[in-house]
């Protein structure tokens, strides 16, 4: 630690309850303070002998992205065994769906006011009720 003149262990190696000897993959990833919260996700998921052969097969410009990406899994995983991330993205897509709706709505409901105003002509039916 910090007291005795060595540097921490990084978050993965402080989970693993192993030194974090130079050139670690897991250091540029996971910090000291909160890196072993997120690697126990990931530990417990992928396991950690995994996820340092697959960032070690990677090139080194693209492990952080990996790195978050699998501990954004990892934690989606922990919340839905089945689904994991993709539940979110099914999630996001029905509220673009509920959105576009309500857009369409609007728009059509303003066009209504606009006609009240004198400012526009009258929809037609197929305006105000777009096929969806």
């Amino acid at each position: 630690g910090a007291m005795t003149g060595f540097p921490s262990p990084c978050g993965a190696c402080k989970f693993l309850r192993r030194k974090c000897v130079n050139g670690c993959v897991f250091a540029p990833h996971f910090c000291h303070e909160q890196g072993a919260a997120h690697f126990a996700a990931i530990h417990k998921v992928f396991g950690a002998s995994n996820v340092s052969k697959l960032l070690t097969g990677l090139p080194s410009i693209d492990r952080r992205e990996a790195a978050a990406t699998i501990s954004y899994e990892a934690q989606a995983r922990l919340h839905d065994p089945v689904y994991g991330c993709v539940a979110h993205i099914f999630a996001l897509q029905q509220q673009v769906v509920n959105l576009q709706a309500r857009l369409e709505s609007l728009k059509a409901q303003a066009k209504v006011m606009a006609y009240q105003k004198g400012e526009a002509r009258m929809p037609r039916p197929a305006e105000l009720c777009p096929a969806v």
